[in-house]
């Protein structure tokens, strides 16, 4: 690889995002409205301390599981097409 921990960020990523989808999905408004302000908080802090803003506590197994789980039902049901 290029860098180290390339594709972990990429990983963390996509958990975070699915973390943050999941909890507007479940939560609507005030989700919708921690997220907005993550987004507004720029690069002003560190990315576990900004996630909190959204409501995502990335130290924890939590969002990894979710992101994992996730995927393993889109391929289910991309394997159920076939």
């Amino acid at each position: 690889f290029y860098r180290a921990y390339y594709v972990y960020q990429y990983a963390t990523g996509i958990s975070a995002a699915n973390a943050i989808v999941d909890r507007i999905l479940e939560e609507g408004e005030p989700a919708a409205a921690d997220y907005r302000e993550f987004l507004r908080s720029g690069s002003r802090g560190y990315p576990l301390e900004l996630l909190e803003t959204a409501g995502i506590e990335m130290s924890t197994p939590e969002p990894v599981e979710a992101a994992i789980e996730a995927y393993e039902e889109m391929v289910a049901e991309y394997e159920s097409l076939q």
